[in-house]
């Protein structure tokens, strides 16, 4: 899009806004007069801005920051902890044994009392075994453990990329107001120079420059305020990804879906936990008792002196009693914890439910938003030109002009602004529905 300036081919090549004297009859004129001028002058410099003026490097694609982003995620770990942990737990349920075995050593003698040489070695090894259905019971939760971790890997990626689908949109809207910023920071200095020019001639008062002075320091003040934030944002973005380079801009195609689906990463990991703690409670269910204890081994015995030892074979299985009144409080705390995951995951999807609601608003918001400008930019467009005829006939003055410049100047931002503003609020809706950038 290009931009004509306002006063450019109505006042000479360049306008010339000090404003003349004539139509500046006393100092309050004049000071409303100088603010028009400076607003209008930056509606000259406003084609010199792109829409996005940040990237070092326009190679650089969001999926690649999101990927950058995430390998700096203090969260990391987690997801190959998680995978670790079914692993173990799978190891556990493929062993011989329900738990460690354990050697047994056993001597019995008659030397403090009669001693008559009555001596007896017994000793084997005591193994825990299975109960029925616990190894399936524990391989169900080593499956669930390590499909819990890959979901959790992908909720961290879809948080990743929220948080930098945010850091980037603010990123790009905060360099637009810097820029604007800068330039009429400069435009400003160029007019307070030509009315210090006029001071210095005697055509205007000394009082013209000190109010043109104020004007420069304001806009530096508003200059130094959009550097502030563009620089936090930038420091963030640098903390958040390790990267020095920005993309240039994030071409994001609207999802095809508009609801959320089962296949939403933050739903998928809760659904997993949802169901690995059920497998959990089903094991505790089917473990109310301890296990069975299978002890193979040999004993060895002499009554008295002068006799040889006789050695027996020993099998013996220990199988623990219990009740359900022992169980109870495992089984109560598993039950408890299964329906938090079960609640959980309700609210999750509600949740999800909300911010999807919230999203499609704002996109159909922007939408009309970036209409309206359009709309405002076309009136203050045909304004301009109307006041621009009615000035060359000797109509109107050069007021009126600058005040139709200011318009135009308005237009022109409110219009950059909601169409960035646009591609903010689709970045947040595909968001919603779990678009990870690919």
């Amino acid at each position: 899009m290009t931009t004509v300036c306002p006063l450019r081919g109505i006042i000479g090549e360049e306008p010339d806004l000090t404003v003349p004297s004539i139509i500046m009859p006393d100092q309050t004129s004049f000071t409303k007069a100088l603010r028009v001028a400076r607003a209008a002058l930056l509606a000259c410099s406003l084609p010199v801005f792109p829409t996005v003026l940040l990237a070092e490097s326009g190679q650089l694609t969001l999926s690649e920051v999101v990927q950058a982003g995430f390998e700096r995620s203090p969260e990391l770990d987690l997801s190959d902890s998680m995978r670790h942990e079914g692993q173990a737990i799978r190891r556990q349920a493929s062993s011989l044994l329900a738990d460690n075995p354990a050697l047994m050593i056993r001597h019995e003698n008659d030397s403090v009392g009669s001693d008559n040489g009555f001596r007896q070695w017994e000793g084997g090894l005591e193994m825990p075994m299975w109960l029925p259905g616990q190894r399936d019971r524990r391989g169900k939760v080593a499956d669930l453990a390590e499909g819990e971790a890959d979901a959790v890997r992908n909720l961290q990626i879809w948080r990743i990329a929220g948080e930098i689908r945010e850091l980037l949109w603010s990123l790009y809207i905060a360099e637009s107001e810097r820029a604007l910023a800068s330039h009429a920071l400069e435009k400003v200095e160029t007019l307070e120079t030509d009315i210090a020019k006029r001071v210095a001639a005697g055509e205007l008062a000394r009082t013209d420059l000190i109010l043109s002075q104020k004007e420069t320091l304001a806009r530096e003040a508003t200059r130094v305020s959009a550097d502030a934030a563009y620089e936090v944002l930038l420091q963030n973005y640098r903390l958040l990804t390790g990267l020095i380079n920005i993309p240039a801009q994030i071409n994001e195609t609207k999802a095809s879906i508009d609801t959320i689906g089962d296949d939403h990463p933050a739903l998928v990991a809760a659904r997993f936990a949802s169901e690995r703690i059920r497998a959990e409670r089903d094991q505790v269910r089917g473990e109310k008792y301890a296990n069975p204890l299978l002890f193979v081994g040999s004993k060895s015995e002499k009554p008295e002196s002068g006799v040889s030892y006789d050695t027996a074979l020993i099998v013996q299985v220990n199988v623990p009693l219990g009740s359900s009144v022992h169980a109870a409080p495992r089984t109560a705390s598993a039950e408890r914890r299964l329906s938090e995951a079960v609640s959980e995951l309700a609210t999750v999807r509600r949740e999800l439910e909300n911010s999807l609601i919230e999203a499609t608003a704002e996109l159909q918001r922007t939408a009309q938003a970036v209409s309206l400008t359009e709309r405002q930019l076309q009136l203050a467009s045909e304004g301009m030109r109307l006041t621009r005829r009615s000035f060359e006939l000797g109509d109107s003055d050069v007021f009126m002009l600058l005040q139709a410049g200011v318009q135009m100047l308005e237009s022109e931002h409110d219009l950059r602004i909601s169409r960035l503003e646009q591609g903010r609020a689709l970045s947040r809706y595909n968001q919603a529905l779990g678009v990870i950038p690919e």
